[in-house]
């Protein structure tokens, strides 16, 4: 007999994913922004140069991610989470430091790279993963949500620490965060739901032959077994296409909206509009994946997303673009969460760490693409009507690679099935 666990301990695992989302983004990746004009007066450089810390991650991240994501497979969530945190702790405290900019990339390349994936997505995904099956996407959603909440909180937060105590205080607040993390994550993350005798989705197992045996897990695919799935190049392609027109709508957003003749402050309006629904839409389409299958929810997002960036062609007033900004990032939200509980699905939770630690880097090259090519139409043309027909038409080869995903996994479901009546007669 099973019966549910009251305690719902896999909700509480959730909360503390979402903490180290809010912490590894928020630290990594949201106060870039505000660091770029004092390093910019600091060391005397351009502001291009002095925006070449994201990149720096991205660079470190493609090459340490898939190295986090295997260590996952057999290393405690728990001790990878906290030696994440420690090494971020370490990374800003010596950031705080520094004398000369190429020790700030340095500090935000491999050291935050690999944070970013240990204390982050890649460890906290898999964790969620290993905790859910029935509601994983919902669950996957949720935790995702501190990404959202840092995206909110940690720039003005980061603005406050820097007028009060210049870049370097903020480098010591970002390292003191870190640093706290580190004993709740030893109090209280749990690899598997069997580590405590339990099942996914907060069920209880009761003892099988008296001897409380719990069900036997696959064994981890090696990285070329992992690389060899086309199901997981038809994904990584559905979402990093996804990802080349985000990227260029968040980038060049402002300057469009500015473009139209719309003041300013009332444009950064807009573009909090999408991060608005983007923060909604990992929830909803997370809980809608568990309800209508994560192919159709994709589907919807992908559908949403082409409408709304279709309307960016004709709309011009302010109050359209708002609500056409909100429903475009409730589509784009959605892409995430979905992409690691198809990912789960395609490979497995015992294997679904080192399939994230791969992924992520497969997809930096549709991440990076989006931002230049906008620019260097709106270069060449005078206006970014080319680069949002391009970015529609990416958005539609997305579907078309979701298509053939969902015809994959749906000949393998009908095929294992088929397997399984052989074997039974």
């Amino acid at each position: 007999m099973v019966r549910r666990n009251p305690l719902s301990r896999g909700w509480r695992i959730v909360a503390i994913a979402f903490v180290a989302n809010f912490v590894a983004v928020g630290s990594v990746l949201q106060p870039v922004p505000v660091f770029i004009l004092p390093f910019s007066e600091e060391f005397g450089i351009g502001r291009g140069e002095a925006s070449m810390m994201s990149v720096a991650t991205l660079a470190g991240g493609a090459v340490i991610m898939p190295l986090v994501g295997r260590a996952i497979a057999f290393v405690p969530i728990r001790n990878l989470m906290m030696a994440g945190a420690l090494v971020l702790a370490c990374t800003f405290y010596a950031m705080s430091m520094a004398t000369e900019f190429w020790q700030i990339l340095a500090l935000f390349s491999l050291p935050c790279g690999f944070g970013l994936g240990a204390l982050g997505v890649v460890a906290t995904n898999t964790l969620v993963v290993n905790w859910f099956e029935a509601n994983r996407g919902f669950a996957i959603g949720v935790a995702m949500m501190g990404m959202s909440l840092a995206g909110v909180a940690m720039v003005p937060l980061s603005t406050w620490v820097l007028e009060l105590a210049g870049w370097r205080g903020v480098c010591r607040m970002l390292a003191g965060m870190n640093l706290a993390v580190v004993p709740v994550v030893f109090l209280s993350v749990v690899t598997r739901p069997s580590d405590v005798g339990l099942l996914p989705d907060g069920k209880q197992a009761e003892e099988a032959s008296g001897v409380g045996e719990m069900p036997e897990e696959g064994a981890v695919a090696t990285s070329r077994e992992i690389l060899t799935n086309p199901s997981m190049w038809l994904l990584a392609a559905a979402c990093g296409l996804v990802f080349v027109g985000s990227m260029g709508i968040m980038n060049h957003g402002l300057a469009f909206a500015q473009g139209l003749g719309i003041d300013p402050m009332r444009a950064s309006t807009i573009l909090a509009a999408m991060a608005l629904g983007a923060g909604a839409g990992k929830l909803v389409f997370g809980w809608l994946g568990s309800r209508i299958g994560e192919h159709a929810a994709f589907a919807l997002a992908l559908v949403m997303q082409i409408v709304t960036l279709s309307a960016f062609l004709v709309l011009t007033t302010y109050e359209f673009l708002v609500a056409v900004s909100l429903i475009y990032g409730l589509g784009l939200g959605g892409v995430s969460p979905l992409q690691a509980a198809l990912l789960a699905r395609t490979v497995g939770a015992r294997s679904f760490g080192p399939a994230q630690g791969l992924i992520g880097p497969i997809q930096i090259p549709f991440q990076i693409a989006g931002p230049p090519l906008a620019g260097m139409i709106f270069d060449a043309r005078g206006s970014y009507d080319l680069a949002i027909v391009l970015f529609i038409g990416a958005l539609l080869v997305s579907g078309v690679a979701l298509a053939a995903l969902a015809l994959r996994e749906g000949r393998r479901a009908r095929d294992a099935v088929v397997a399984d009546g052989s074997a039974t007669a």
